[in-house]
């Protein structure tokens, strides 16, 4: 339900930026301002996304912004490994007090 994002595959899918930022703002709201984001700056949108999640997450970054920009799409096992991490970071924000998931 987001704009410019459909994702399809775990390359061209997330190189513009807005993936990741949905990603994001699905989590938390507050934290990205979606409808202000232009999906042709592709640096800006992944540098924001990076930054996010470092900052809030404890998320590392696999590249930059910029990195993302000159290339005609992100590596597939890179991706793999980011958003694994931000499987890995919802997931434990998703435990109740016993240790047991809450699903949405």
């Amino acid at each position: 339900g987001y704009r410019g994002v459909d994702v399809n595959n775990l390359t061209s899918s997330w190189r513009n930026g807005l993936a990741l930022c949905a990603l994001i703002h699905r989590q938390k709201p507050e934290l990205i301002d979606f409808d202000s984001l232009n999906g042709e700056d592709v640096a800006r949108n992944n540098q924001l996304a990076f930054d996010v999640a470092e900052q809030e997450f404890g998320i590392q970054p696999v590249t930059t912004g910029k990195e993302m920009a000159a290339r005609a799409e992100p590596d597939k096992l890179l991706m793999v490994l980011y958003l694994s991490k931000f499987f890995e970071a919802f997931r434990k924000s998703s435990l109740n007090n016993n240790g047991q998931l809450i699903y949405f």
